[in-house]
């Protein structure tokens, strides 16, 4: 259990080289819809069976109506006119999914795939939104396209991703219409020029009609993509940090930050939106880390200051930020830069001291012995220092660099949440929830973890996947593990994206189509 939990804190740091090598900066290409927390909607083709007599529907659904079995079985999983009963919605479902009605496969594959009802069963749902995509009906076009992005289910497939999505865009559906220009860039244009010639797929069918936009949804599915992009090919954006904000955690959060739809960070930077991101950043939040460091950099709502800017871009660094990697990285490379930070850290700034830490420990600077980069970590921490207390006790807490002292690190942590650090709060929650060696409530530990990862934690975010996973502090859930590694990954964990790989592996069928070579 301590080799996972090790693994999980000690976040991504290396080289300069090997932080580019992997970074996702443009490769989340789709984080504007983001996994949510919340049973999905399903589809229902035919509102005229609503209106049955629950007599009537159940006589027609024994009788082997497959429409009728259906609309019974979403009226036990909703509680519309019977009492809800998951068991039962998932037999009537899958009666008529088993006769191929297009819209029972989709809602079937639904049940699978979020483990509502069933067992969660990701391969055997890919069959069943193929099998409705190729019948023509648009939602589930847009399902099998994104999971020929994410190397989980499949083996990663631009061109069939962009051809099932694609499909559904040119029929009107919006999810797909927002994403489409996004994936469009990775795909081999002659391939593309052939696939969608009007011959189609053989035995493709025309679109189903979608006559209830409440009842249909994108389940939650979303690209994930670590390929390896060359240093030339970033680039971060206001707008790109702004939109960044979708995927935090916290809806109501974001939606106060967003309620304006700012389109640069001066506009952004209102005194409540600043509140807002302070608290996001203090609980953890690379996103909000990132922008916090942008508007210091550019001197946003706050006097100019590169040594600020550079503290959050790499706290960001420091909870997976691929943003916040690259704008510390590209902030390094100024000779002005380096010798402020040098200067101000001789003249005693203990945030200077610690950033020119950070920077050590990372290789961005190399002016200095790692050695000589823990004296001013030190120094920092004897100064109450949150940012460095957390750090100082991630390290001994780790045995990162040669500091093998976990009573020291917790310690540490304790220090610092005396001195009102959220984050070395979450860090000891999840000590507790892990290690196992506290007395205290697991599942109110829990609890408290799952609040900070809705506050913006993404530690907090990856540790719930882990209890899901593992069973500690709550009952074990794959589907819910599967949701907040996944919502992790999006943000930048590469930790979480490989316990998702990890999760898919054990259960990976020997059927040639699900086999993902390395």
């Amino acid at each position: 259990m301590k080799y996972f939990f090790w693994f999980l804190l000690i976040l991504f740091v290396a080289s300069s080289s090997a932080i580019f090598a992997q970074d996702t900066t443009q490769s989340l290409a789709f984080k504007n819809k983001r996994p949510k927390q919340q049973s999905p909607h399903f589809y229902r083709p035919d509102l005229a069976y609503q209106i049955w007599q629950k007599f009537k529907l159940t006589q027609e659904a024994n009788a082997g109506d497959p429409l009728a079995q259906h609309e019974l079985g979403l009226r036990f999983l909703m509680g519309e006119g019977v009492p809800a009963d998951t068991a039962q919605a998932v037999i009537w479902i899958k009666k008529a999914a088993d006769q191929n009605l297009t819209s029972a496969k989709y809602n079937y594959a639904i049940l699978l795939i979020n483990g509502i009802g069933i067992k969660w069963d990701p391969f055997e749902a890919f069959k069943l939104f193929q099998s409705a995509a190729e019948d023509g009906m648009v939602q589930a076009q847009y399902v099998v396209g994104i999971l020929y992005t994410d190397n989980l289910t499949l083996k990663r497939d631009y061109n069939l991703a962009y051809y099932w999505i694609k499909k559904a865009a040119d029929n009107d559906y919006e999810p797909a219409q927002d994403i489409i220009a996004k994936l469009e860039p990775k795909v081999s244009k002659n391939f593309v020029d052939s696939l969608l010639s009007d011959s189609g797929i053989p035995g493709e069918k025309n679109p189903v009609p979608d006559p209830s936009e409440n009842l249909t949804s994108n389940i939650g599915l979303v690209f994930i993509d670590f390929d390896l992009i060359s240093d030339s090919a970033i680039s971060v954006t206001d707008s790109m940090l702004i939109e960044n904000i979708n995927i935090v955690g916290s809806d109501s959060l974001s939606k106060i930050l967003l309620a304006d739809k700012p389109t640069s960070l001066t506009q952004l930077a209102t005194p409540k939106n600043m509140e807002i991101l302070v608290e996001l950043a203090d609980y953890g939040s690379p996103e909000a880390q990132t922008i916090l460091g942008r508007m210091y950099q550019q001197g946003i709502n706050f006097k100019k200051n590169l040594v600020d800017a550079g503290v959050y871009y790499y706290r960001a660094l420091r909870n997976d930020s691929p943003s916040g990697t690259y704008l510390l990285w590209q902030l390094s490379q100024d000779e002005n830069f380096q010798q402020i930070v040098q200067n101000a850290s001789e003249n005693g700034n203990i945030i200077s001291k610690y950033l020119w830490y950070g920077l050590t420990s990372i290789g961005f600077d190399r002016q200095i012995a790692i050695n000589d980069a823990l004296n001013l970590l030190d120094e920092a921490v004897q100064a109450y220092y949150l940012p460095a207390m957390v750090e100082s006790g991630l390290n001994y807490y780790s045995n990162r660099f040669g500091r093998n002292n976990p009573q020291e690190g917790l310690s540490l942590w304790r220090d610092a949440l005396q001195l009102g650090s959220e984050e070395a709060e979450i860090r000891l929650i999840a000590a507790r929830l892990f290690e196992s060696f506290s007395n205290e409530n697991q599942a109110e530990d829990f609890k408290k973890l799952k609040k900070a990862a809705d506050e913006g934690s993404l530690f907090a975010m990856v540790s719930v996947g882990l209890c899901y996973e593992q069973g500690s502090g709550t009952k074990k859930s794959l589907p819910d593990a599967v949701n907040y590694f996944k919502m992790s990954a999006q943000r930048g964990s590469r930790f979480a994206y490989e316990e998702l790989k990890g999760i898919y592996d054990k259960m990976r069928p020997s059927d040639p189509q699900f086999i993902i070579s390395n």
